[in-house]
């Protein structure tokens, strides 16, 4: 007995000491390990001429931003995904899972290898220009609009002829901004009455007739509408011929003067699709009669039907989009059914303006006869709230300014057929879009920054490898600037200094600050621990 006991210990020990062994001879490099994670999640919007405010493509652009990666992906900043995937699922998620974060964050910690570079993938490139999902069917271009928004928000509405000869199936919609700085959010309609008009008054909402029909739109952070659909099953919106474009433009207060000259881009089925279902989008859930008092954080409600009946006829939901302004906290949205079931719909528990649109489900979420919809949205009127536009907070009323407030949940849906819950719409081809692999200069710049923590004194220590502008900005962890300075040109190995005395001679405060050093307009970003 004791001597198999003394043989099950050994076999015990032996197979744990293989398992450390293998464990901690596995290194974590960049060429193997990092970039599939970055090249998956991060660089569709972190690329030069990208919305992100620096690239991570090349080995060097990551390891300069390293500290800003790891923080950004583990407090989950980043990637951004506003939806608790808790609550509600839905396709593409730009979410990290645990292992991809404990990943990126032993990298770091180990130096940030970079590792074999010829065993990294291709890097990807994007389109910078022009539609991102490529050459598109029928483009229709806005005429150049300054706006007016001088005194209060600029709401416009210009109407251009389509120039379609024949009715065509919308496979996918893609809004370009002229100018993304004033454009708040814009929506597309099809109107086949021509009764509707253009309209700068500064008024317009969009089309008052009933015969327009919405099928796209704009919101800073929203990506292309593209419909699922192959040869066999196609879903999308119809467009008939001499259809007119609608384009509803909204350009905030502040913005006056400066010009705008929005396109739209839309992506056609085959004429000869067969099996086509028409999608329908609509604010369904609406709520404009509520005011938030300074100083307080309240809770809205809202329902559909607002009537107290309940939903006709059962119909299937293809994509959720929740609409709130500054004051926005979070939101959530549900369906009860007849039988007291409840179905989750979207939950966004941290409000976040700059990332809204369009949500689709891999699955249709039936919505049954006989449900109610609800949804309930928070809004924060505190000094905490740091997207406050009023400081002190003042009373704001639900309204279409961005100052004022906003309470939508719009909705993608369709007709309910029998089997649509199974139907599984990421099988459906997508729409192909034009990204290819071409190769990506490094730029050489290597970024050191001691000592990190400090009492004060940094040191910024690069190399560039031509001729080259450098900026260095300091910011809170909220994102408040305390330092924008340039620094002139530079060129080969050099080093700027930081004092962290403030221009009243007074020394920051102790805590997490974040650095970026603009080198030849390339943005390197990391953290500042100031003790």
């Amino acid at each position: 007995m004791k001597k198999l006991l003394f043989i099950s210990l050994a076999l015990l020990l032996f197979s744990t000491f293989s398992f450390d062994s293998s464990s901690s001879s596995k290194s974590i490099d960049f060429s193997k390990d990092i970039a599939p994670i970055i090249y998956e999640n991060c660089s569709g919007c972190h690329h030069t001429g990208g919305i992100g405010p620096m690239s991570l493509v090349s080995y060097s652009e990551v390891y300069n931003n390293r500290f800003l990666v790891e923080y950004s992906i583990s407090n989950g900043s980043m990637p951004p995904w506003p939806p608790d995937t808790s609550y509600s699922r839905f396709s593409h998620e730009r979410v990290l899972s645990s292992v991809e974060i404990s990943t990126i964050q032993s990298w770091v910690n180990s130096g940030a290898p970079q590792g074999d570079s010829t065993l990294a993938p291709p890097y990807p490139s994007y389109i910078t220009n022009g539609p991102t999902l490529g050459p598109a069917d029928l483009t229709i271009s806005a005429p150049v609009y300054t706006s007016n928004a001088v005194n209060h928000d600029d709401y416009v509405c210009f109407v251009i002829p389509s120039g379609l000869t024949q009715g065509r199936k919308i496979k996918a919609v893609e809004v370009e901004p002229g100018n993304r700085e004033i454009v708040h959010h814009s929506l597309i309609y099809i109107d086949t009455s021509s009764s509707f008009q253009t309209d700068t008054s500064g008024h317009c909402m969009g089309p008052t007739t009933s015969s327009a029909k919405l099928i796209g739109e704009y919101a800073p952070g929203s990506l292309p509408t593209i419909f699922p659909g192959d040869s066999n099953l196609a879903f999308g919106v119809g467009m008939e011929a001499g259809s007119n474009i609608i384009l509803s433009m909204h350009y905030p207060y502040g913005s006056a003067g400066q010009q705008d000259s929005t396109k739209l881009h839309l992506y056609f089925y085959p004429s000869n699709v067969s099996n086509f279902r028409e999608v329908y989008i609509a604010p369904v859930i609406q709520n404009w009669n509520f005011c938030i008092p300074p100083n307080q954080i309240q809770t809205i409600n809202a329902t559909f039907p607002t009537n107290g009946t309940t939903i006709p006829s059962t119909f299937s939901l293809f994509g959720i989009f929740p609409h709130m302004h500054l004051l926005g906290k979070s939101i959530n949205c549900y369906s009860v059914g007849s039988n007291n079931d409840t179905l989750n719909l979207i939950s966004v528990p941290n409000w976040d303006f700059e990332w809204q649109g369009f949500y689709k489900y891999k699955y249709p979420q039936i919505i049954t006869q006989g449900s109610t919809v609800y949804a309930h949205a928070t809004y924060d009127n505190t000094t905490s709230n740091s997207h406050n536009p009023n400081n002190p907070p003042e009373l704001v009323c639900a309204g279409t300014n961005t100052s004022d407030e906003m309470f939508m949940v719009y909705m993608m849906f369709m007709s309910y057929q029998a089997g649509d819950e199974n139907l599984n719409l990421d099988s459906l081809a997508g729409y192909t879009t034009s990204i290819n692999n071409q190769t990506y200069p490094e730029q050489n710049q290597i970024i050191s920054v001691y000592p990190n923590p400090s009492n004060g004194q940094l040191n910024f220590s690069f190399t560039c490898n031509q001729t080259a502008n450098v900026r260095l900005k300091i910011m809170t962890i909220n994102g408040q600037s305390i330092l924008d300075k340039n620094y002139g040109a530079f060129n080969g190995q050099n080093t700027i200094n930081w004092n962290g005395i403030n221009e009243n001679g007074k020394s920051y405060p102790s805590g997490i600050y974040i650095y970026g050093l603009e080198i030849n307009n390339r943005w390197n970003f990391g953290k500042l621990i100031l003790k």
